[in-house]
């Protein structure tokens, strides 16, 4: 098969995908053009309100950067998804084209690629969970580099089973699956993980949720003897209702991870929040306590694609934060301040006090009120035993999670 080199960009938000823009790609130039009919069109919205404006619908945006456009990009696999799609094809897909065709319309938001100008594929088939357990097999050959055809199932139901999962961003084992008649991801542990990341992961968002977070509907429950943590969808009002998503680094524009760099920071995204937020300050606020959480559970994992926006009004186009995602303790802990993904204050990425209240003006928040948010976070986290408890941990497990607990912060 010849590479692709250009493809239609359509947004699906219910019964008919509307054709969007044209995609293309001559290499080392990636180019995106609305079509006129859309622009004509009275529910029309930019799919990237900073970066693809209406401005230049006349000319195409162009980048060199290998990763496309970024709205585009946050509609493509990521780790997981490509390790996956790999095991799916018989050869890599070759640029961020093949990729968004590959993804199906799956991952998360409206945004689905298409070789046709008239239509998209329909792939409504999602796993139920009576198949959790079929692929549960299938991740654990992969995380072995093993074939998953040794599982000797019919093509069909391999391929369908690979493509739930294929659609994923991120780095963990995760999947698409029916549950209650809506579409949830089921996450799965990895056999080298340092804790039970499902249940700690399930005590967090509990507790942010008990601080007040925007976070998303959680269960926990078990399959072939495993915990599996299910998170329902917040991209999907139901299966065939899709909201437009853009993350952090899109809409920041980074082409080029530079550690420490200044627009790789929470005080960026609280612009953001700011530029395209119908309630501005509510959103700055969310974040900011968010970045507090994050401090205190050691959650160094905290970059920009882990942070997004959702358009949660179609017609009006109003944005804010999407529910709180992947939140929980990461990698090995070690001694406090911790370093972090983006940079939090005056004093760079340090998760400390001060380096936590140096910037809070960018948030929307004086000194009193930021100490007030720093102090609801500590105060649900002075009760994580019982969470973790309730997660199903044991209380030695708990105390091996002790040390990536920062609740001192206060007192310096």
């Amino acid at each position: 098969m010849d590479e692709v080199k250009g493809c239609y960009v359509f947004i699906d938000t219910g019964s008919q995908p509307t054709i969007a823009a044209h995609y293309s790609y001559e290499k080392p130039i990636y180019r995106f053009l609305y079509g006129q009919s859309y622009l004509q069109r009275a529910d029309a919205f930019p799919l990237d309100p900073l970066n693809l404006s209406f401005q230049s619908y006349n000319k195409p945006y162009e980048t060199i950067s290998k990763d496309g456009f970024g709205v585009l990009a946050d509609a493509t696999p990521d780790n997981w998804g490509k390790r996956l799609t790999n095991a799916l094809h018989r050869r890599t897909p070759l640029n961020q084209l093949e990729w968004l065709l590959a993804s199906q319309g799956n991952s998360v938001g409206c945004i689905v690629g298409s070789l046709s100008k008239s239509h998209i594929k329909n792939n409504s088939n999602i796993i139920q969970y009576a198949e959790l357990e079929t692929f549960i097999q299938i991740t654990e050959l992969i995380e072995k580099k093993r074939d998953p055809f040794e599982m000797k199932l019919e093509q069909l139901e391999l391929n369908k089973l690979l493509y739930n999962g294929a659609s994923m961003g991120g780095a963990r084992p995760k999947t698409l699956v029916m549950y209650k008649n809506k579409e949830w991801i089921a996450k799965f542990n990895k056999s080298d993980d340092l804790f039970d990341t499902c249940k700690v992961e399930y005590a967090s968002l509990n507790m942010a949720r008990d601080m007040g977070l925007n976070t998303c509907n959680a269960e926990l429950t078990e399959c072939a003897g495993r915990p599996i943590l299910l998170v329902e969808r917040f991209d999907r009002n139901c299966p065939e209702r899709k909201k437009h998503y853009i993350s952090a680094n899109s809409l920041l524009n980074i082409q080029k991870i530079r550690i420490g760099d200044p627009k790789m920071s929470y005080m960026s995204i609280a612009k953001v929040c700011s530029q395209i937020c119908f309630d501005a300050i509510s959103n700055q606020k969310e974040l900011y306590k968010r970045m507090v959480l994050n401090v205190m559970i050691s959650n160094t994992d905290d970059h920009l694609k882990n942070h997004g926006f959702l358009m949660y009004d179609m017609k009006k186009q109003h944005y804010a934060l999407s529910p709180l995602f992947d939140v929980l303790p990461h990698g090995m802990p070690s001694s406090f301040p911790n370093e972090h993904a983006l940079v939090l204050g005056n004093d760079g990425r340090f998760g400390s006090y001060d380096n936590l209240i140096s910037r809070s003006n960018a948030f929307g928040l004086n000194l009193d009120q930021a100490r007030d948010c720093i102090k609801d976070v500590r105060d649900v986290l002075e009760n994580r035993e019982k969470y973790l408890l309730d997660a199903g941990l044991k209380p030695t497990e708990i105390r091996q999670l002790e040390p990536y607990f920062y609740l001192d912060i206060l007192k310096n």
